[in-house]
């Protein structure tokens, strides 16, 4: 019997999300709705995607720190003393890779002051996520920003998350994610504090098929309509080791 589509509202969704206290910020900006029409087209050739996803990087940092702290300081100007602004807060920057290194280079071309740490995973074919490897600064005090393009199933970030516990206790999370799943967020929220915001680009919620783990997300994992594997299309498909 065909599995029924879930009864699913994207604004009783939010709602939802909200009272758990986690913030999704579906960012609707036209330079970034025409960015991510450039990485959704399958045509896209791997160079031009890599940049469209430095670029979103570059954009979402605008819409991320609008509401940055920032400290009064004075400077001179080639006539005179005034007073000008620094941001406050420290952040640190953590892409997971492959595939959120470019997002990453976007960010910290707007923000050098950032530190940056990296973080790598493994999907397992039961879907079921594996840190092969970290090296991070201290995040105490600071706000953390993990870029990973797709948000599918959210299991990625939980581990991510669990992997963070050694480096310290930061001022707040930020997750930025090119495309997002309402699941992959519900996911999320089970591992993050309240307080954790999420910035995306969008919120695929409208397709479902027969075996699809939930709206927008299919039995395989990947988004749908999604922009397909976003590390294979920014550096090749890899060789598969036989055996």
């Amino acid at each position: 019997m065909p599995k029924k589509r879930p009864d699913y509202l994207r604004k009783k969704f939010l709602a939802s999300m909200k009272k758990k206290g986690i913030d999704v910020k579906v960012i609707d900006h036209p330079l970034i709705l025409e960015e991510l029409s450039i990485l959704r087209n399958r045509d896209t050739k791997n160079f031009y995607f890599k940049q469209g996803l430095r670029r979103m990087g570059e954009l979402l940092t605008y819409e991320l720190l609008r509401e940055a702290r920032v400290a009064k300081t004075k400077i001179s100007t080639p006539l005179c003393r005034t007073e000008g602004c620094r941001l406050q807060d420290g952040y640190v920057v953590i892409p997971v890779l492959r595939a959120g290194l470019p997002i990453a280079e976007g960010f910290v071309a707007m923000m050098k002051e950032a530190e940056v740490g990296i973080i790598s995973c493994w999907r397992r074919p039961d879907l079921s996520v594996a840190v092969e490897y970290a090296k991070i600064p201290s995040i105490t005090g600071k706000h953390v920003i993990i870029i990973d393009p797709m948000l599918a199933t959210g299991h990625t970030l939980c581990a991510v998350r669990e992997a963070l516990k050694p480096y310290g206790k930061p001022k707040s999370w930020t997750i930025l994610a090119v495309i997002s799943t309402a699941y992959g967020i519900t996911e999320l929220s089970k591992a993050f504090q309240r307080g954790t915001s999420v910035y995306t680009c969008a919120l695929d919620d409208e397709a479902y098929s027969s075996g699809f783990i939930s709206v927008g997300l299919n039995s395989h994992g990947y988004i749908v309509p999604g922009l397909g594997d976003a590390g294979d299309r920014i550096y090749g498909t890899p060789k598969r080791k036989n055996g």
